[in-house]
């Protein structure tokens, strides 16, 4: 025969599992066959009595399509909930999407100017049912491109806003907020964005720099205040008020109308200062400045001043503490108070207060009896005209700071001005600079005589696992320092505030069982029945103003923060549909901390007493190869859909759990190249496992570990400790050493040492004998282990491979429905230390022989590895180790011939055999046979002639 007809007599690999997986096309498809056959049910059903885990997913805007960052939490979410499932868990995942708020609604507004339609005369209901609509098309829009990604879940069953299950349980945890005390109604400064004429909450805050005004103002003494400095001063009496100011800084010029007073610090000491030439009052006297003492050198700096400035007093605020100053431009006084919250940190140390325009100024003034006062409407313009400045009326508040300024300089009460580069609270729907703004707004509070609000939920933060383990520190800042959460908002697209006001009083109705009975009717008839129907229609019968015994009753106009709307998911989601409560995880973005993720402690902390999740954990950003935040005006955006259309999902997916999500993560083209070059070293080594596996019949050639060789049972020694490190890796949600793992595995362990080895026992040896049958048999059972831990991350190309995998008697219909590789089904029986240990002796002289074998091959001594004979020096201990294990040793180190000798040295040379031409080793034997003279004896054996 010739060397081509031996060829027929090889087992050579057979497989369809094509080295490309054509991603792009061929994974829909599967995604198709996925949802027609129900797998992601069936898996949920076949753990139906098992322990639950449940990953709450926190909801989307459903508003535009999906950005990378989406992309990136909804595959860390699927991978956490595949995993759980094969680890045995009932993981169900319901998707869920935010459907009120200022995006659909704006959206919904944008439509009616397409269409030349006012706004205004559009009837509420109508443009609620634009909005409806909007949401619903994104919610379409979203959940297909979810799906694409590969992401199981009950899309057939998710859970909206929106929905009149859903906002019948916004309006019940109303009331249990209502009940508990912690919901209120206060007439305070809230964030106010004036392009969108409403309030905001912190979590719709976005900080970003800004360049303001920068002024130094002076405020003169009163009459009294004056008597009060004249007396503690010791300075002659012939001082008068205009001659001493207390000197305030501030980069909110147009708040200035609404200063009723000046904060200083009880602790600071404070110093008149004597100014510098130039500065003198009416009478050619010297002015006199009061700021606080530590900030007397950045002062002087800021004035561009030669020489420090002479001191001629220093006193505590208590000296002058409820004193009046006169206020810079308009016949009103001003109240000088003390605040601890006033800081050194830039300034004077005195700082102007408008109790209407600020929340320390209110919190603060309030305590003074000071009347909250904010002469500034919905859309930041001024309300009144002031005598000394007029046309302020009317006027956009940021517009009117140089007006203000050039009036305090003519008056002679702008000491500096310049600007100032700082970091403001921006809106984070039109990207506007917002204002404070006092206005009647509904809150929940976080500090009352009853209870705090604050500090359970501190309580619960630290009962939390959080993951990174910084989270903690984060949110304990945040909590701690957070106002009131304002819930109401000035809209039409939300869930009304279903509050009543007497209308002979105006004392509010909210009491948990009025709640309670709108829920019900909302449940039953759905949102819009609020603004359709009349008070009477919805309220119980026979309700009463508890002040005044009035039976008429006017509704709430407002609607409630979408915070609110998704920060009662725990309660409509995981306890409403029993899925369990708390839930185990919460997974966002770190921003969260500052949103959902506090939302929802909020609400669940002051209705339930507890937090509503056991561990949170936190993803970064993505942004672009350089770090910086993509957005469309720079031109930085990539779309999933794009790395999707020409990498197929499974890169997407592999890109993502390579990342170390827990910091922010860089996208670059490269990146994802890297990770498609890692995913064919994956994808071969299944098809090398799935070729060789080709006649392989479990239930018929399945051999037992007694039966293998050392070299089959040292891969699966190995495969058992990397899968197990694998396993741990899921459990701690560290995905990216998962990939490292998987990646290093295939690349390395299986592809350059066992594969490499095993491919001569596969190919030459006879096909049913017992050493290739044993060998197919490791290699069974380590493309199955493999295979599974493959399954959370790479879905497509798992269950493309298991359809070819040789399963046997227990065939499953997906990959999915299969368990997650552990000790208790089976790892622990493939662990043998003892032997692992001998191989790693083994390896390390392998990798000594393989680079000299390199070297002679350089030297053109060799051409291949099999033409050499090596003869390779060891001690009498190594020599022992090599003899008990029970392999050819030539055929470990991928050579002919192999002489052990007495040393250190390895020395190769050209062996004297023949090639045999079937198994291309070089052999004396070859030539022996005179029916088969071109090929060894072992391969006569095998092929039984």
């Amino acid at each position: 025969m010739s060397a081509k007809d031996y060829k027929s007599t090889l087992n050579l690999p057979q497989t369809p599992f094509s080295m490309r997986g054509d991603l792009p096309k061929r994974e829909p498809l599967q995604i198709e066959e996925w949802l027609k056959n129900k797998v992601y049910e069936k898996r949920i059903e076949k753990n139906k009595k098992h322990e639950k885990f449940l990953l709450h997913d926190g909801p989307p805007y459903a508003n535009g399509g999906l950005h990378l960052g989406t992309a990136l939490n909804k595959i860390l979410k699927d991978v956490v909930v595949k995993y759980k499932n094969m680890s045995g868990y009932e993981a169900r995942f319901i998707p869920g999407w935010d459907c009120h708020g200022l995006p659909v609604e704006l959206g919904a507004e944008k439509q009616l100017l397409d269409k030349k339609l006012d706004k205004t005369k559009v009837p509420v209901t109508e443009l609620r049912q634009m909005c409806r609509e909007y949401a619903e098309k994104y919610i379409v829009l979203q959940m297909s491109q979810f799906k694409r990604l590969e992401v199981f879940g009950e899309w057939d069953n998710p859970y909206l806003t929106m929905s009149k299950e859903y906002v019948a349980t916004i309006i019940r945890e109303l009331g249990r907020h209502s009940k508990e005390g912690v919901l209120y109604q206060g007439n305070k400064p809230v964030y106010w964005c004036a392009s969108c004429t409403t309030a905001l909450a912190e979590a719709e805050i976005e900080y970003k720099n800004k360049r303001s005004p920068s002024i130094y103002v002076k405020f003169e003494l009163s009459k009294d205040a004056l008597a009060s400095f004249k007396e503690l001063s010791g300075i002659a009496n012939n001082l008068h008020a205009k001659q001493v100011s207390f000197i305030v800084w501030t980069t909110t010029p147009w708040t200035l109308p609404a200063n009723l007073g000046v904060f200083l610090h009880p602790e600071y000491e404070y110093i008149a200062l004597k100014a510098p030439s130039g500065h003198y009052d009416l009478a050619n006297l010297a002015e006199i400045w009061i700021i606080a003492q530590g900030l007397k050198e950045s002062f002087e700096k800021a004035l561009g001043l030669s020489k420090p400035l002479e001191v001629l007093l220093t006193f505590r605020s208590e000296k002058l503490h409820k004193q009046k100053l006169k206020h810079p431009f308009i016949d009103r006084e001003s109240l000088i108070m003390e605040a601890e919250y006033v800081t050194l940190d830039a300034g004077t140390g005195v700082v102007h207060s408008a109790p209407g325009h600020g929340s320390e100024d209110y919190i603060v003034g309030t305590k003074y009896g000071l009347k909250i006062y904010a002469p500034v409407d919905e859309k930041g313009r001024f309300t009144e005209d002031f005598p000394e400045i007029p046309g302020l009326k009317g006027q956009f508040v940021f517009k009117t700071n140089t007006v203000i300024i050039e009036n305090l300089k003519n008056s002679g009460h702008l000491l500096f001005s310049s600007e100032v580069e700082h970091s403001y609270p921006h809106c984070w729907r039109c990207h506007q600079p917002i204002i404070f703004r006092a206005t009647p707004q509904w809150f929940i509070g976080m500090s009352s005589q009853k209870r705090s609000l604050r500090q359970e939920a501190k309580d619960q933060i630290k009962s939390i696992q959080w993951i990174p383990d910084w989270g903690i520190n984060r949110i304990l800042g945040m909590v701690e320092t957070r106002p009131d959460w304002c819930i109401s908002r000035q809209r039409t697209w939300g869930v009304p505030i279903t509050v009543f006001y007497c209308q002979s009083c105006h004392e509010p109705l909210a009491e948990e069982s009025v709640f309670f009975h709108v829920a019900d009717l909302v449940k039953q008839h759905g949102t819009d029945i609020w603004f359709t129907e009349s008070a009477e229609k919805l309220l119980p019968a026979g309700v009463k103003c508890k002040k005044c015994d009035s039976k008429s009753f006017v509704k709430e106009k407002d609607i409630l923060d979408v915070w609110f709307d998704s920060g009662v998911s725990h309660a409509a989601v995981c306890e409403d549909r029993e899925l369990g409560w708390p839930a185990d995880m919460y997974l966002e973005g770190s921003d969260q901390h500052r949103g959902w993720f506090q939302t929802s402690l909020l609400t669940a902390v002051a209705t339930r007493y507890r937090a509503p999740f056991k561990t949170v954990l936190t993803h970064g950003f993505v942004n672009d190869r350089d770090g910086k935040k993509m957005s469309k005006s720079k031109g930085n955006v990539v779309s999933p859909l794009d790395i999707i259309n020409q990498f197929g999902a499974e890169i997407l997916r592999l890109w993502v759990v390579l990342e170390d999500y827990r910091n922010d993560v860089n996208y670059s083209k490269e990146s994802i190249e890297r990770v498609s070059e890692s995913y064919r070293k994956i994808r071969n080594t299944i098809r090398f496992i799935l070729g060789n596996l080709y006649d392989f019949d479990p239930d018929q050639h399945q051999k037992s570990l007694h039966d293998m060789s050392d070299l089959d049972l040292w891969a699966l020694s190995k495969s058992a400790g990397v899968f197990e490190k694998i396993r741990h890796a899921y459990e701690q949600y560290e995905f990216h050493f998962v990939y490292h793992q998987i990646v290093n595995f295939c690349a390395v362990d299986l592809s350059s040492v066992y594969f490499d080895i095993l491919k001569d026992r596969l190919y030459t040896a006879a096909k049913d004998s017992l050493e290739r049958r044993a060998s197919q048999t490791a290699l069974w059972m380590i493309g199955s282990a493999l295979l599974r831990s493959l399954t959370p991350i790479i879905t497509f190309t798992a269950e493309e491979a298991w359809k070819l995998f040789p399963q046997g008697k227990g065939k499953t219909d997906s990959i999915y429905l299969t368990d997650f590789p552990s000790g208790e089904n089976g790892l622990d029986k493939w662990k043998n230390t003892e032997l692992e240990e001998k191989f790693e002796i083994l390896w390390n002289l392998r990798d000594r022989v393989l680079k000299e074998l390199e070297v002679e091959r350089q030297n053109k001594k060799i051409g291949h590895p099999r033409e050499a004979k090596v003869i390779l020096g060891v001690d009498d201990k190594t020599e022992k180790l090599l003899k008990e294990i029970r392999e050819d040793l030539k055929r470990l180190f991928l050579v002919s011939e192999l002489e052990l000798t007495r040393g250190d040295q390895i020395k190769v040379i050209r062996s004297n055999g023949t090639k045999c031409e079937r198994c291309w080793t070089y052999t004396l034997e070859v030539g022996q046979n005179v029916a088969h003279p071109d090929i060894c004896d072992r391969c006569t054996k095998a092929i039984g002639k």
